[in-house]
């Protein structure tokens, strides 16, 4: 941010994959301690996929309004 600014467009793409992965652990350990899941592997993956692709449509997002 510092080098780009924070209203450049690396800035925007950084900014809103951070906004849409930083809870992804948070939630996962929330979620599956309510309702008592020992087993967290599949929901691990599909949770890393969603922030994968979560990555590729704010990069392809950003590419758009710019």
């Amino acid at each position: 941010m510092k080098t780009y600014g924070v209203d450049s467009q690396i800035g925007m793409i950084i900014s809103t994959i951070m906004g849409s992965t930083e809870t992804t652990l948070y939630t996962i350990a929330v979620y599956t301690s309510v309702i008592s899941i020992k087993k967290t592997r599949g929901i691990l993956k599909a949770a890393l996929i969603g922030d994968i692709v979560g990555m590729l449509v704010a990069v392809v997002f950003w590419q758009f309004l710019s």
